[in-house]
């Protein structure tokens, strides 16, 4: 509008100088148009001041027309919006900042403005879930999600993996499975995925659902093969304890197990357990046995002392056919020693407990020992086999005690 003003300026003043200097007042001059029929008469001068406001008038409104360019408009319209998400993108920044700070409350409030920007972005929705979370208010940090999900359905993934994230640690287990088997539908091999499910059967002791999810993580390498082996054990342990009762199935389990698991000490002691509680002793027995002769192992010798299947004479022979090539076998002469007291062969039960306590003594033999030396008769001994048991658990004491009379 001052250009416009100074241009109109400019010709009213060029127009005046010029009527004064050619004499426009005292002769403002002729001039005629004749077109055909037609005819245009008028003065100069008033020609000079038609051009002058015509030229004005023109020049004012090529200013409007510029003014509402539409391409002008389009470029307000950006370098606004750009402006807004300028903001946002400060608001979200700081907010963040502040939330790795610890300061949880200006972070919220920082990533709240964000969000009421129309460039926001989902990273908003997520830090403000997870404040939420971090104050104990689940309801509040599953609904920021869903707020995000409804406003950047692109980013839904990861804002479900945030939302399961947020319910196992909730213990809300169930709705974190639902949460996860829909996401693992659409992206089978995602790691974190994986993890989490891992994460939530382990919880729930699923074990079936471990089973299935097992191949899985072997093929996308999720654990190490140490933890995957052990993972497997640890399927297998709990679907044997889940089927405790049912023979057939607790059978059927065994069979299905690899070869290595089957040699396991903690998984064939188990098993043998379970069966023999379930009444299937000489099961029981023949896993043992089985596992034995593949791999030995201390604790599974232990265990088949321990177990009383009712046929404690063939589990002796067994037991003492074992003994022939490795004669030294502690763990063993306690077996043997044990099995001798079912069959009521105390000579040999002794002979196999003092060979036991010569080369390893330990608590436990020690009061095996003396019960069986009470049992026939010999007090002095049977008692210092039970302080040497005392000191072998470390119950022994220095205190001064009154003497019989």
């Amino acid at each position: 509008m001052i250009r416009l003003f100074a241009w109109s300026l400019l010709v009213i003043v060029v127009a005046l100088t010029l009527s004064l200097t050619l004499g426009f007042p005292q002769d403002p001059g002729y001039l005629l148009i004749a077109f055909g029929n037609s005819a245009f008469e008028t003065s100069i001068f008033a020609l000079l001041v038609a051009v002058c406001v015509v030229f004005a008038a023109l020049r004012l409104l090529w200013t409007i027309v510029s003014g509402l360019n539409p391409w002008r408009l389009v470029s307000a319209g950006r370098r606004l919006r750009a402006r807004r998400k300028a903001n946002a993108k400060r608001s979200t920044i700081q907010g963040l900042l502040s939330l790795v700070r610890g300061d949880n409350n200006a972070s919220a409030k920082l990533l709240e403005k964000g969000v009421s920007e129309p460039d926001a972005s989902s990273i908003n929705y997520m830090a403000l879930a997870y404040i939420a979370n971090q104050k104990g208010e689940v309801d509040a940090a599953l609904e920021w999600l869903s707020k995000g999900e409804s406003a950047y359905p692109d980013a839904k993934s990861t804002i479900e993996s945030v939302r399961a994230e947020i319910l196992l640690q909730a213990n809300r287990f169930e709705e974190c499975v639902a949460v996860l088997q829909n996401l693992r539908s659409n992206s089978p091999a995602d790691t974190n995925l994986l993890r989490l499910l891992h994460r939530v059967y382990a919880q729930l002791e699923d074990w079936d659902a471990l089973e299935r999810l097992l191949p899985a993580l072997t093929k996308q390498k999720v654990m190490t093969v140490d933890a995957l082996s052990s993972l497997a054990d640890a399927v297998l342990l709990g679907q044997l304890r889940n089927a405790a009762t049912n023979v057939s199935e607790l059978q059927q389990l065994w069979k299905k197990a690899k070869a290595s698991q089957c040699e396991t000490p903690a998984l064939v002691t188990e098993y043998s357990k379970l069966l023999l509680h379930a009444g299937e002793a000489e099961g029981a027995r023949r896993a043992l046995e089985k596992a034995l002769k593949k791999r030995w192992d201390s604790e599974t010798v232990l265990c088949y002392g321990k177990l009383d299947s009712g046929l404690a004479l063939k589990q002796l022979l067994a037991a003492e056919h074992w003994q022939r090539s490795r004669p030294s076998d502690a763990a063993l002469l306690l077996t043997l020693a044990r099995l001798s007291l079912r069959c009521e062969l105390w000579g040999k039960a002794r002979e196999y407990y003092e060979a036991r306590l010569a080369m390893q003594a330990d608590a436990e033999a020690f009061v095996e020992y003396a019960g069986l030396m009470r049992g026939l008769g010999f007090e002095a001994e049977a008692d210092a086999a039970t302080r040497s048991a005392l000191e072998a658990a470390g119950l022994n004491s220095s205190l001064p005690m009154p003497r019989s009379v």
